[in-house]
């Protein structure tokens, strides 16, 4: 029997919104209908409290994790509003993983809402690129969606071409050490030809941080192109194994 998450990503690469109608999106917590995560369980989502690393945000009780303290990112700072667990990792991995397109607005508001109220310097908000390839299996890229809400609420342009994949890289989901994910990814991108990034304050989104290898490679691509500043914005950082993304 086909489910409904096979049939919404079916929906999704034909580009249709019909079924969310037919099917109303349901809280990933508690089942309610409304929204991917509804009002009340929305109280309840794991905020990101500090004290964390001023630059990469993973938590403890420092100024600066000993990765960021021992050498220098390329990223300015990553920022997110909460941590990957409970309903907010539910609702990435539903948006991710099951074709629940239309949760991307939702999430999107989510993440406007936090940089409204935790303002970077920021002129473009910018995506990462997904593989192509998976692009198409998925029918859209989750970074791109939720950058482009996030930049229509906050009033900026999204520079959604301005990076590009130059190879496929192995899914990070799969893999724990962070050396590892760092060599997965390098070389992966660039900046598209025709983007100019020179001078801009860029904000780049994705859905989750976890080690940032795929976030530094970013940054250090559009910084190599003369971009001022990079912040990167993200649903949700990852404190447990990488492997569970």
């Amino acid at each position: 029997m086909v489910s409904i998450s096979q049939i919404r990503r079916l929906a999704s690469r034909a580009g249709r919104d019909l079924l969310d109608v037919v099917f109303p999106i349901e809280c990933v917590s508690c089942g309610n209908s409304g929204g991917l995560i509804c009002s009340s369980c929305a109280r309840d989502l794991p905020v990101l409290q500090r004290p964390y690393c001023e630059v990469c945000a993973t938590p403890g009780n420092f100024a600066r994790c000993q990765t960021c303290a021992e050498s220098a990112r390329w990223f300015d700072g990553i920022r997110a509003p909460y941590r990957y667990a409970g309903a907010i990792r539910q609702a990435i991995l539903a948006l991710k993983y099951g074709g629940i397109r239309a949760g991307s607005a939702q999430l999107g508001d989510l993440l406007a809402h936090y940089l409204k109220e935790h303002p970077v310097p920021g002129e473009i908000v910018v995506p990462v690129p997904m593989p192509r390839d998976r692009q198409r299996e998925r029918g859209y890229n989750q970074a791109d969606l939720l950058a482009r809400r996030v930049a229509l609420q906050c009033g900026m342009p999204c520079e959604t071409a301005a990076l590009a994949r130059t190879r496929r890289a192995d899914p990070q989901a799969g893999i724990a050490d962070s050396n590892l994910r760092a060599a997965n990814v390098a070389g992966s991108f660039t900046v598209a030809p025709g983007a100019d990034v020179n001078g801009l304050q860029i904000i780049l989104v994705d859905d989750v941080a976890t080690t940032g290898s795929t976030l530094e490679e970013c940054a250090a691509t559009l910084k190599r192109a003369g971009a001022k500043s990079v912040w990167c914005l993200t649903l949700a950082r990852s404190i447990g194994d990488p492997r569970a993304e």
